[in-house]
């Protein structure tokens, strides 16, 4: 907020950029400034700026009035202008003399051909905007024909100022509605006879321009009048909605009627927006008949893409839905069909968007992804089976991968498909959602040997490799019972795998190591499998691909191997196998310590945590844990050290979940617990990581830092027979010296208070102090401070109101060729 020395800076501030010979500052600057007003105004008595500072309406009236201003602080001046006005004392102060008038009829700056500047018309209708927050504002639009003027720039050139526009609008026509504009009665259900004259009036203009602009037949307006419809339908409530549908659905029927492919989309918009609203439940309002007549009898280059809008409308009634459906999902069918049938029920226009490559692609790729909406929702399509869905997406897919030739060589679209990259993502995604069905149940064979294609085929891109291990992953999940599953995965699976491991793309091993990773956790459960995936030599792949070449393999491998591990946890196949975990600790370590990019470091800090979280012997894990606090909290990556942190977390958590955390009223054995469990946790140094992260540079390891040691004052804080129990040595490191300098060295005595010195002495040498006990440590440091102050943005100093407008007076003294960067 602005202080008596800003406000002190403000008159000078006024003059700069009221001066036409300065040049202006850039616009971030600009609308810094103009966010700080903002602030200060809803902050502060709404009098206060206009009364106690005459230099704003100074500077406004000099701005408004001058031949020679710069577009950038005439802008500026219009949003500053509406909202000094948005408050009803403000807008009387602005309003006497006229000058309000002044800034927003135009009249006076008009004709210096400023309006020609995007940014200017655009800071006047967000001057508007700012302004519309009481009745007077309202009246003043429509006492000076400010609504002709905003309707006009719904259709501007610039489509940020005609976005702005239409936000405008739909702002009016919301605050209409607003209780103190409806003579006491509520908008919601009134008639138009019991609203204020001015409502109507209002309103009406507005209404009346979007129905005009539907009848336009210039279609750049009947574009404009259609997004605004859209968002009048979208954000407005009643009356306003019906009262336009009412007068709307002429036009709109005209519209649709005519059939222009180029308003197809806007007008499904409008559409869809109007089928969110109780006006789809209203016979009179014809949303559905609407809906209907857009699809057409399916014969129209349009209907596809209007039954994809269709079919993800939530209220979208039944019979239309499956219209829609059976649309949609008919170019899939006919590519794929095996049989002449489904082609001799093609229309010309399918026929002819089949035979043309872009058409082609396009329509398979919406009759996919319409298909994998429906699979989301679990959809129970009639007529249809789900086993010939899914047999058209398989085929569609050899297709793809030519290993199926098309039935529809006269239209060509084998041609267009095979290789397609686009439509095989497209299609792995859609079989990997049709998992959810349960008749898919006689097909998984089938399934499992397209995807086993694809892996296989050198002639498959990364990106589909990827997908393909993405719906393999879902069909393996959901196949538990499958009795060939793990025959399938261990004579031909995991030999594919272990080529794929040695690919020469760098996105192939990584999106391998990523599936065994999913795989392992999909079947955590299945004994059969975690021995398949130990006895044949997967694990020793996982392992050697820990010193791959490329980081984010290396950071996968961890990760694949890490559950590995936890696998070999939960299930007792690794007799001959005990060493794994020695082996990938071993490793692990050693990419912890040495591995040159973050990636990898950051994997190995969170396989710690996963282990440390689950169900692993704590012999297995514990004796690194020391090693890797010490080396993640020291790591020069500031994410690896937030997870060491996470780290941290979990393992106070569960050292000391044994300890009650109310302890003021326990006895000396729950104190002991407490002891005993904080002893455990400095030999591990946990102690040392958190408070050197309290000092760290990065701000989120400072703050991660400070909330755990506030939660273990918490926990501490009501214990008194720890103090002599649990000492931390002060000296040679480096939080002990921030300790030192920031704290210590403020009048605490050696000796005393928990703090021991190197000798005897009880004088104030501060070079003495050596130990410290832990609870007298947190006392002394003021973590609550620290975490306020943590909380505001590292600039936050530097970028304030005060050196904002500092900046704008230095530049205004420096030369041209100087340049100001606020930020």
């Amino acid at each position: 907020m602005m202080d008596s020395d800003c406000l002190s800076l403000l008159p000078a501030v006024c003059l700069v950029l009221g001066d036409p010979k300065q040049s202006p500052p850039d616009d971030t600057s600009l609308e810094k400034l103009l966010d700080w007003f903002k602030e200060l105004h809803s902050q502060s008595n709404e009098q206060v700026l206009l009364q106690h500072q005459p230099c704003l309406k100074e500077f406004i009236s000099s701005v408004c009035t001058s031949k020679t201003t710069d577009p950038a602080i005439l802008s500026f001046t219009l949003k500053l202008t509406g909202l000094l006005a948005g408050t009803k004392q403000g807008f009387h102060l602005l309003e006497e003399g006229g000058l309000l008038v002044v800034v927003f009829e135009r009249k006076a700056w008009c004709v210096c051909d400023l309006w020609e500047d995007a940014s200017v018309r655009s800071g006047w209708l967000q001057g508007l905007l700012n302004m519309l927050r009481h009745r007077q504002a309202l009246d003043f639009f429509s006492g000076n024909g400010l609504i002709r003027v905003i309707l006009q720039l719904q259709n501007d050139g610039s489509l940020f100022v005609s976005c702005l526009a239409n936000q405008l609008l739909v702002h009016i026509l919301n605050f209409l509605t607003s209780s103190n504009m409806t003579n006491g009665c509520d908008a919601v259900g009134s008639t138009e006879s019991s609203l204020s004259p001015e409502w109507v009036l209002v309103s009406s203009e507005i209404m009346n321009g979007v129905v005009e602009a539907l009848n336009s037949d210039y279609h750049p307006r009947v574009l404009q009048g259609l997004r605004l419809l859209s968002l009048v339908l979208s954000q407005c409530g009643e009356p306003i909605r019906s009262t336009l549908w009412k007068d709307v659905l002429v036009p709109l029927e005209v519209l649709i009627n005519r059939g222009s492919e180029s308003l197809t989309q806007p007008l499904m918009t409008v559409l869809q927006a109007a089928a969110r609203t109780p006006l789809l439940g209203q016979s009179e309002c014809k949303v559905e008949e609407l809906l209907e007549a857009m699809l057409g009898t399916g014969n129209k280059k349009e209907s596809f893409q209007c039954a994809a809008i269709i079919i993800k409308l939530e209220k979208c009634p039944e019979v239309l839905k499956r219209k829609a459906i059976d649309i949609v999902l008919f170019p899939l069918q006919c590519v794929s069909a095996q049989s002449q049938d489904t082609a001799e029920k093609m229309s010309l226009v399918l026929k002819e968007q089949l035979s043309q490559k872009a058409s082609c692609i396009s329509l398979l790729m919406q009759s996919l992804s319409s298909l994998e909406e429906l699979a989301y929702t679990k959809y129970q399509f009639e007529g249809i089976s789900i086993h010939s869905v899914t047999s058209s997406v398989l085929l569609l897919l050899r297709i793809c991968s030519g290993h199926f030739p098309s039935s529809l060589l006269h239209i060509n679209a084998s041609t267009h498909l095979i290789g397609c990259c686009k439509v095989q993502r497209c299609g792995l995604d859609t079989l990997g959602a049709l998992s959810v069905y349960e008749e898919n149940v006689d097909t998984r064979t089938e399934i499992f040997g397209v995807f086993l294609d694809y892996l296989q085929s050198p002639d498959s891109h990364a990106t589909v490799l990827k997908k393909t291990y993405q719906a393999t992953v879902r069909w393996i999940a959901v196949s538990s019972s499958f009795p060939d599953l793990l025959q399938f995965i261990s004579h031909d699976l995991f030999p594919v795998l272990e080529k794929r491991m040695c690919d020469l793309q760098w996105e192939v091993r990584d999106s391998t190591l990523e599936f065994i990773t999913q795989l392992t956790v999909a079947l955590n459960g299945n004994s059969g499998f975690i021995e398949a995936l130990h006895t044949s030599g997967m694990v020793s792949i996982l392992l050697s691909s820990l010193a791959d070449t490329e980081g984010y393999v290396r950071a996968s491998a961890v990760a694949a191997v890490g559950e590995a591990v936890t696998s070999s946890f939960h299930h007792t196949v690794l007799v001959s196998n005990s060493n794994l975990m020695e082996e990938a600790l071993k490793q692990m370590m050693k990419i912890l310590s040495q591995d040159t990019e973050g990636f990898p470091r950051r994997a190995v800090v969170k396989a710690f945590t996963s282990w440390l979280k689950g169900s692993h012997p704590e012999t297995a894990v514990h004796p690194s844990l020391s090693s890797v606090l010490s080396l993640g909290g020291n790591d020069f990556d500031w994410e690896v050290k937030m997870h060491t942190l996470d780290l941290a977390e979990v393992l106070m958590e569960k050292t000391l979940n044994c300890c009650p955390y109310a302890v003021q009223n326990s006895g000396p054995t729950e104190k002991t617990h407490l002891t005993q469990a904080l002893s455990k946790l400095k030999e591990f140094g946990l102690f040392d990581l958190l408070f050197n992260s309290l000092f760290d540079c990065d701000r989120p390891v400072c703050e991660k830092a400070c909330a755990l040691l506030l939660k273990l004052r918490t926990l501490i804080s009501e214990c008194e027979d720890i103090d002599s129990a649990l000492v931390l040595n002060v000296n040679g490191n480096r939080w002990g010296n921030e300790v030192q300098n920031r704290y210590l060295n403020k009048g605490s005595v050696c000796g005393t208070n928990g703090v021991t010195a190197s000798d005897e002495r009880t004088d104030t040498a501060l070079h003495c102090i050596k130990d410290i006990s832990l609870p007298m440590l947190l006392h002394i440091l003021d973590l609550d401070d620290m975490q306020r102050t943590l909380k505001l943005s590292s600039d936050h100093v530097v970028n304030s109101p005060r050196s904002l407008m500092e900046d704008i007076l230095s530049a205004a003294q420096q030369s041209e060729d100087n340049t100001v960067d606020c930020y």
